[in-house]
């Protein structure tokens, strides 16, 4: 971590301007900067990176909607990977390929199932599948069970049918993981067998796998008063031989991220013990644990590692568990280990860790209600909610979609496949009634008007510049509903006029390009979610956008938007959109963004604010969260308001050299370090009545109440925690933006003020957590306060300054 001796706190704003296009899944340093200089501007001499593509030139100039011919076609979608499917079929050597791939018989499927790796890959990059659902010719995607509300409420029947399942898969010699908890498995199926895999009778839906992207440190420290809190260990009302600096001694922290390890990343910042190791008087100071798909680090994706140095510098002295975590699957996995809970969430003793943190999530995948019913999130969210009640600190950041997300009711009527209307009651000059049905996709804030690069010449440029949009609405599957309202999404693109001998063929007009359109009828596994992720091809572009972008690196430019058609007549749904790529919409929406789990009750939800300002970015995603089944809701849920506390963004770290380490995603370890200093605080003033060791002839029923004693101490401590750091994030000036709690900046800033000391005791003396007090004598010496007249006293003093 670069230490403030050496950077000027005041440069730390100098990256705001880049906020407008920061998205969770782009903090990578180098490709914001790219964007936010003008990088992506037509400008003379630019050089072309390595890995140049081929030309795309297969999409079509307008799409022609793809339909399935069997039921398994129909688990696919009338979308992307159904017009997969169906281009491999049509190739010239189909008919007469192989149906054995050498495998097991079970992996026998269609004609053309042992068309051959390369022709495979030709037709996933003439789709324009992006790079990072693929890996060769495999697709990876969720393969989702035909289950019922009530089967998958049953732990033990969703067990045996998702492992069922998978062992089907595997025998295949398919590569698949169960998502614990979640009626669905994470799978990498070639393209040639993904049609057999939908066929298989207990599959409900294949679609494009969710995978969570993270929200991208330590200058913050310092900007949140870190010596303040450390110093509180010093309290002089704490016994002598407990008095110490607060460092994380004694304690545990989780990390959940994606990491770069493939070129030794990890030991040079030991070496510069900029992250914790292993040595002989701690030998496990520092464990990682590898996510299911290859070697921890293998993704190359510095982000984790930037995260863990900002939490290293906060709390030196703790011990550290690191997950590799860029699936679901391997995400509750870790969860379970961190806070000791077996598959099924049930707790096997006290946490392994005591606070988890994790800069990442996923949009658009669950209902945004705080649960994750009726979703393939189901496990993740229970998983965090076992977590919480065996008395762990959950934090995750906010997610940084403010500025690319839009949501609506759709629009009425009683006639089926109607478009929606993006603004409602806008009229032209003549007080027309003006049908917006089309929602732009930009870059906002960086001069290009409504252009879009598209036809990127490298590997990187193309994934860079790739649009990925979802849909959703509320209409989950659950106890009481089944999802039968459907919706179609529909991505366009402007079309330049076709002309012959100097005559207009085609006038120009927007045509689709592509579509996705899973089935939503009240089937079992149906889900009400539609999904785009597309490389937009050089033949996309239009003359409008010519001498706009980098002409070394992108084909030209193309204007984009998206189409959301109602299908269903007299549906009435709250819908919303959320990009993953750079483009923002032209239609936004930035409240009620948040990302999953961000939204859940169970987790502490960090928002992002400049280091230099305390202003709010742009980019971080606001409350509240939606009402039940992922309706609109009114005002804030009871018991849920999000976000929780907000912290510092705009930070540097090694990983990314002295470039700013940004989003929601630097702002969430800063209060995942500081909230793991608060419990070691509270552990201090609370150590009176930690339980006495059990002799060693300890009945059963000795052992099970130590236990259930331990575990209430360690869910009220948790408790005392959130409770001291929002009295501290309300106080002291940190009170920033509407005064009160707000869907922006929530409580407020969490900076530790002089009065922070009293913030603590207030929550200390708090009713709801006496337990961890002694009883106090009846009657009191004189002199003494009661419990009550202290937390008064205390919450006084908080509030004072």
């Amino acid at each position: 971590m670069n230490k403030m001796s050496s950077k000027k706190f005041a440069v730390l704003g100098l990256a705001a301007a880049c906020a407008t296009v920061l998205l969770w899944s782009r903090n990578e340093a180098q490709t914001a900067g790219a964007v936010a200089s003008g990088a992506l501007a037509n400008t003379a001499g630019a050089s072309t990176a390595s890995g140049s593509l081929p030309a795309a030139s297969w999409q079509p100039v307008a799409m022609n909607a793809p339909t399935p011919r069997n039921d398994a076609q129909s688990k696919l979608g009338a979308g992307q990977l159904l017009q997969a499917v169906q281009a491999l079929s049509q190739l010239p050597n189909a008919a007469g390929a192989s149906a054995s791939t050498g495998a097991s018989s079970l992996a026998r499927g269609p004609a053309y199932a042992g068309t051959s790796v390369a022709a495979q890959i030709a037709v996933l990059d003439r789709v324009g599948i992006p790079l990072r659902y693929r890996d060769g010719e495999k697709l990876k995607v969720n393969v989702n069970l035909a289950l019922t509300h009530e089967q998958i409420q049953n732990p033990s029947l969703l067990d045996r049918a998702t492992s069922t399942l998978r062992e089907t898969l595997l025998a295949a010699g398919l590569e698949a993981e169960q998502v614990n908890g979640s009626p669905s498995l994470e799978a990498k199926v070639p393209l040639a067998r993904l049609e057999w895999v939908a066929g298989l009778q207990p599959v409900a839906q294949v679609s494009l796998l969710a995978m969570p992207n993270t929200a991208a440190f330590t200058d913050g420290a310092a900007a949140s008063n870190l010596d303040q809190l450390r110093s509180l260990g010093n309290y002089a009302q704490l016994p002598a031989a407990q008095r110490r600096d607060l460092k994380g001694e004694g304690l545990t922290v989780a990390v959940f991220d994606q990491f770069a390890d493939n070129t030794g990343q990890i030991k040079a910042l030991q070496d510069a013990d900029e992250w914790p190791k292993n040595t002989a008087a701690v030998a496990d100071k520092l464990t990682l644990f590898k996510p299911a798909a290859g070697a921890f680090g293998y993704t190359k994706v510095k982000h984790g590692n930037a995260v863990v140095e900002i939490v290293y510098d906060i709390v030196p002295e703790a011990k550290f568990r690191v997950y590799d975590a860029g699936q679901t699957a391997d995400w509750i996995k870790g969860i379970q280990d961190a806070a000791n809970l077996n598959a099924l969430n049930e707790p096997q003793g006290e946490p392994r860790a005591q606070v988890l943190t994790a800069s990442q999530g996923m949009a658009l995948y669950a209902p945004g209600d705080g649960t994750g019913t009726g979703s393939n999130l189901k496990g993740l969210y229970d998983a965090i909610d076992a977590a919480a009640r065996n008395g762990v600190l959950i934090l995750n950041a906010a997610g940084n979609e403010a500025q690319v997300h839009w949501d609506g009711d759709s629009t009425p009527g009683a006639v089926a496949n109607t478009f929606q209307d993006f603004v409602v009651g806008n009229v032209d000059a003549n007080g027309a009634a003006i049908a917006d049905n089309i929602n732009l996709l930009r870059l906002e804030g960086q001069g290009f008007g409504d252009c879009i690069p598209v036809g990127g010449r490298t590997a990187a440029d193309a994934e860079l510049i790739a649009i990925d949009v979802w849909l959703g609405w509320n209409d989950w599957t659950s106890a009481n509903n089944t999802t039968n309202a459907d919706y179609r999404l529909e991505l366009v693109r402007w079309a330049d006029a076709v002309t012959r001998n100097g005559r207009v063929v085609t006038p120009a007009g927007w045509v689709a390009v592509t579509q996705s359109d899973d089935a939503q009828t009240g089937l079992a596994g149906q889900q009400p979610l539609e999904r785009i992720a597309l490389q937009p091809a050089a033949n996309t572009r239009t003359a409008t956008c010519n001498n706009v972008f980098n002409t070394a690196r992108f084909s030209g430019g193309g204007k984009f938007g998206v189409r959301v058609v109602r299908k269903t007549a007299n549906a009435s749904n709250f819908l919303r959109l959320m990009s993953g790529g750079l483009h923002n919409f032209q239609y936004g929406v930035q409240d009620r963004s948040l990302v999953h789990p961000a939204d859940s009750a169970n987790v502490i939800t960090v928002a992002a604010l400049d280091a230099a300002t305390s202003n709010l970015e742009a980019y971080s995603s606001r409350g509240p969260v939606l009402a039940a089944g992922g309706a609109r809701p009114n005002g804030q849920a009871a018991g849920n308001a999000k976000p929780d506390i907000a912290n510092f963004a705009n930070v540097d770290t090694v990983s990314y050299g002295d470039n700013t380490f940004n989003g929601t995603s630097s702002a969430t370890p800063h209060v995942a370090a500081l909230a793991l200093l608060g419990l070691q605080h509270q552990r201090q003033l609370t150590n009176a009545t930690v339980p006495a060791a059990l002799p060693a002839d300890a009945t059963a029923q000795q052992k099970a109440d130590r236990a259930a004693l331990l575990k209430q101490r360690n869910v009220s401590l948790s408790n005392s925690v959130y409770d001291s750091l929002v009295y501290v994030a309300s106080t002291g000036g940190n009170d920033l933006g509407t005064a009160g709690f707000d869907s922006s900046y929530g409580n407020g800033r969490l900076k530790f003020h002089a009065q922070s000391e009293a913030c603590f005791l207030s929550a200390t003396y708090d009713p709801s957590y006496r337990s961890l007090l002694p009883a106090q004598a009846t009657p009191l010496p004189a002199g003494q306060k009661t419990y009550d007249q202290l937390r008064a006293d205390n919450s006084a003093s908080c509030a004072a300054n």
